[in-house]
């Protein structure tokens, strides 16, 4: 298996197992190999034989050549159809977010830490308010 082969398999098993929620150690016991061989396995560096894919195929409930020509949306989709739980238009496969969603958190953070900023001071003012109309009823 070439190496670049090797690293797209390896990656798309590891999606798999993400998307599902899996350890590396729970896929490595289920297709009987130690966790450092699984995780060359997805680093597309470990050995893949055809017994083990065909058990990472057979444990996803695929066929080898459906997992072999998948790719992301094939891993949603998959994904979504086994579970009935969520969309492939809920996810985005890329080992994390794209520059413009980070951008667009850290914005939101800082507007709602901006708002409880100012509750917790309009909450201070109301408070001695309060103290102020007990006292002058007292």
């Amino acid at each position: 298996m070439k190496q670049s082969t090797a690293k797209r398999l390896g990656n798309k098993i590891r999606m798999l197992r993400e998307v599902h929620n899996y350890t590396q150690d729970y896929i490595a016991d289920v297709i009987e190999v130690s966790h450092n061989t699984y995780s060359q396995m997805e680093k597309g560096v470990g050995q893949f034989t055809i017994e083990r894919i065909e058990k990472i195929a057979g444990f996803y409930k695929m066929d080898v050549a459906d997992l072999l020509n998948m790719n992301d949306q094939n891993i949603m989709q998959h994904f979504t159809n086994s579970n009935g739980i969520c969309s492939s238009e809920n996810f985005t496969i890329n080992n994390g977010l794209l520059a413009e969603e980070k951008q667009l958190y850290k914005d939101t953070i800082k507007r709602l830490e901006d708002q409880n900023q100012r509750l917790e001071e309009q909450n201070i003012k109301l408070m001695n308010l309060i103290d102020k109309l007990s006292e002058k009823i007292s």
